[in-house]
């Protein structure tokens, strides 16, 4: 799956007051970032026009507002938003399918000149950026209703729910559902190609890319579950803390006879990431005798597949 475009919900950005528009910009940028971070969208922000002719409030345009972000404090963002890729006017560099579509449909809730942005967005699979300055922004997901052109010349009612960012909280729910759908659109032979994409927040040893060529076909969509449980559970872990993660599903440690075996354990030893082998001690479980053995690290809160097969020797 490509990374997605940004584009700029200008409906939105009506504020009237400056303080307020100062950050709404720096909650709506800080979470472009996470996105971006996260390989959701690439940096790339859409407008219909440049930032100078949107004004968030009388005399006082989305460009005076960032460049207030830098005097607010608010460094990285301002540097985040000079650094992105603004593309303008709408349409440029659309291709020709997408475009002869988009001029084929009108957006029913809101005239063409407000609406043409979120219309792309539904059309395109875009993430649309803008403030929660109304309860019907203030959401990480928002309808578009709009009106296709039929071969036959009649108009058909659509609707697309598009992911929409309008503050930071808004990121995290919408690369969860990037990650969702991007997992379930994985065949058996991707997972290791998209494995960062796909799982943001494991780290995966030299191993398991040959261990997922021997999975049986029958237990790819269990073991993808797996992985997505653990990985949610990593990502928590940075956001909680403690000394392990906030398991999600059943992570055992091997028993203390299993790990002073030196032949058995030694079974459990995986090449890992970071270069030599490495003890892989705890596991979860899928099917009724597959493994996934993990190690995870308190200090740098690094969780590590190591191992994904059938049960080890006991």
């Amino acid at each position: 799956m490509n990374a997605r475009e940004m584009i700029l919900n200008h409906a939105s950005l009506s504020v009237g007051d400056r303080t307020a528009a100062i950050d709404f910009l720096k909650g709506a940028v800080s979470g472009a970032a996470q996105l971006v971070k996260e390989g959701v969208v690439g940096g790339v922000l859409r407008a219909d026009r440049g930032v100078q002719e949107i004004y968030c409030a009388e005399g006082f345009s989305l460009f005076d507002v960032v460049q207030e972000l830098r005097g607010s404090g608010a460094r990285d963002e301002h540097l985040f938003f000079a650094r992105m890729v603004t593309k303008t006017p709408l349409l440029d560099g659309i291709g020709a399918d997408d475009r002869q579509r988009f001029l084929g449909c009108e957006a029913r809730d809101l005239p063409p000149e407000d609406g043409d942005p979120l219309l792309l967005c539904a059309l395109t699979d875009a993430v649309a950026v803008g403030f929660p300055t109304h309860e019907d922004w203030d959401r990480d997901r928002v309808t578009v209703r709009f009106e296709e052109l039929l071969p036959d010349d009649t108009f058909s009612p659509e609707s697309e729910d598009i992911d929409h960012l309008a503050r930071a909280t808004h990121a995290a729910p919408i690369c969860a559902r990037h990650r969702q759908r991007l997992r379930a659109g994985l065949r058996p032979g991707e997972l290791w190609k998209n494995r960062e994409a796909a799982f943001p927040n494991l780290a995966f040893g030299p191993d398991v890319e040959n261990h997922l060529k021997e999975l049986p076909a029958g237990h790819y969509h269990t073991v993808v579950n797996r992985l997505g449980e653990l990985d949610a559970a990593a990502g928590n872990w940075h956001r909680v803390g403690g000394a392990a993660p906030p398991w999600a599903c059943k992570v055992t440690d091997e028993s203390e006879r299993l790990r002073n075996d030196r032949r058995l354990a030694a079974r459990r030893r995986f090449r890992s990431r970071s270069g030599g082998r490495a003890l892989f001690l705890w596991h979860a479980r899928f099917g009724s005798a597959g493994r996934i053995h993990l190690r995870f690290d308190p200090s740098s809160r690094e969780v590590e597949i190591g191992y994904i097969g059938g049960h080890l020797p006991l």
